[in-house]
């Protein structure tokens, strides 16, 4: 959801929607969702992801015109019947070969929502370098062109999280300015809505496996039940919960006000379109304080 800045004012963008291993799309939003919107007058604009984020669904749909123009078709006709202001593309797992496929694709769709008064998103998944042999590299951040990708849609909301190199926290503030500087050239500051996420990593201190993931709440009940230590990392932007269970000791590295803050200073301070966050209902409720 697009924070409240005059560029891009409030939106829900509910996952809602997604195309089928036969390449149909399929979902609805709920009766609930829907009074929740009217309640709060947000504009509307549905995520539609591969089912599962299954790869072969989406590289399946980029092989096939017929299905892509079935699939656009579709997305027009839900827009227009049910007032959405346009879509957002959250396709992931998608591997990199496909990334021209892909760039085409949401060429070929963003020109026809165009036509019909529909804007165009994209989900991208971030990443700092041309080329890495890994497979979060292969098969999830290298599939985006992101220059391409902006000269056609409305604007990308950057997925800047999931360090796939961390061992402590899902997003810290000096991934967030990596990414930055690496698509500085190739997505205008316009276009770009960095994304925020509202979830903790947790993870194994002996193993430095990751164990768990929740939100900010998950985070309260473990400060409540048992016994720990915190603090905040000021070099990372992120606070941390140690505590322990079974004489095994776990570390939480997650979100909060504070940290929230960090990153919506950064936004603001590269004058970006706004932020896109992920998930609501996962976040640090003081948050709002500062939105508000």
């Amino acid at each position: 959801m697009p924070p409240r800045f005059p560029r891009a004012p409030p939106s829900a963008a509910p996952q809602a929607y997604s195309v089928g291993s036969d390449l149909n799309i399929y979902g609805s939003l709920s009766a609930e969702l829907k009074e929740a919107i009217k309640n709060s007058n947000l504009k509307v604009m549905p995520l539609v992801v591969n089912a599962g984020f299954k790869q072969s669904i989406i590289h399946n749909l980029l092989l096939s015109s017929p299905a892509q123009d079935r699939l656009i078709s579709g997305l027009i006709t839900l827009g227009k019947k049910n007032n959405y202001i346009g879509w957002q593309f959250d396709f992931e797992n998608i591997n990199y070969k496909d990334k021209d496929l892909y760039s085409a694709f949401v060429e070929r769709a963003a020109k026809e929502l165009h036509k019909n008064n529909l804007i165009l998103s994209v989900a991208a998944v971030s990443r700092i370098a041309d080329y890495e042999n890994t497979d979060a590299f292969k098969n999830w951040g290298g599939a985006y062109d992101y220059k391409r990708i902006s000269d056609a849609a409305d604007f990308i909301s950057l997925m800047t999280y999931d360090d796939s190199k961390s061992y402590g926290p899902t997003s810290s503030a000096l991934f967030v300015k990596w990414v930055l500087d690496y698509v500085r050239d190739k997505i205008p500051a316009e276009k770009l809505s960095m994304g925020i996420p509202f979830y903790y990593w947790g993870w194994n201190q002996k193993t430095s496996k990751r164990v768990s993931s929740g939100g900010y709440n998950k985070v309260l009940l473990t400060i409540q039940n048992f016994l720990h230590k915190k603090g905040f990392d000021e070099g990372l932007g992120v606070p941390w919960l140690v505590y322990s269970i079974g004489g095994k000791s776990y570390k939480i590295w997650y979100e909060d006000k504070k940290s929230f803050e960090i990153k919506l200073n950064i936004v603001k301070n590269n004058n970006l379109r706004g932020f896109s966050a992920w998930v609501l209902g996962m976040e640090d409720p003081a948050i709002w304080d500062i939105l508000n």
